[in-house]
């Protein structure tokens, strides 16, 4: 009946078919750990506590409570892919991926009512040339910096929530110095 099925659908739908029964049979393949406390971390890589092997998977971390804290994925040992953490209400706290233990692409932090806390873009590992920004949970600006070669290139400057400068954190060649508050 199987070979009379094949007959009727396309090539496509079989190949689609095939793959998509291939991803789900490797996600179900895939070791899931339920706390940071079941790994161990040598040098750069994380194994499973006791092995010798890197650990390949996902971690899923919770609260006491239950609720989902983090889901974070590992490829040789390595973070690589999604990573996603929670605040205690379920809303999304940090987002962003990993691609060889290192931080690339777009990260995102929310504060715990949902709104931008922050954006930064790596490129393996690196901050992205430019002006980052963090945001008050109303959207304006608490604190702001430009990033050069991955480094602070000016000062970090902070905000109360009216707008005014309340303290300067001194950088000298992306080298913290000294904090400065502001009267």
């Amino acid at each position: 009946m199987l070979f009379i099925f094949l007959k009727l659908v396309s090539t496509n739908e079989i190949i689609f078919f095939f793959f998509l029964t291939l991803k789900f049979s490797l996600i179900n393949s895939l070791e899931i750990l339920k706390s940071w406390s079941e790994l161990e971390r040598r040098g750069d890589t994380f194994f499973v506590k006791k092995t010798n092997e890197p650990f390949t998977g996902i971690l899923k971390n919770f609260y006491p409570n239950g609720q989902i804290s983090l889901i974070d994925n590992f490829k040789n040992g390595k973070q690589h892919g999604e990573y996603v953490s929670y605040h205690p209400n379920g809303k999304i706290l940090l987002k962003g991926n990993f691609e060889n233990g290192r931080q690339h692409g777009v990260w995102t932090e929310y504060h715990m009512d949902g709104s931008l806390y922050w954006n930064l873009k790596y490129i393996n590992g690196v901050t992205e040339d430019g002006v980052f920004r963090m945001y008050y949970p109303d959207g304006t600006v608490e604190s702001e910096v430009t990033y050069g070669n991955g480094k602070p290139i000016t000062n970090w400057v902070y905000f109360d929530k009216n707008g005014e400068k309340e303290r300067v954190k001194i950088y000298e060649n992306g080298t913290f110095i000294y904090e400065k508050y502001l009267e």
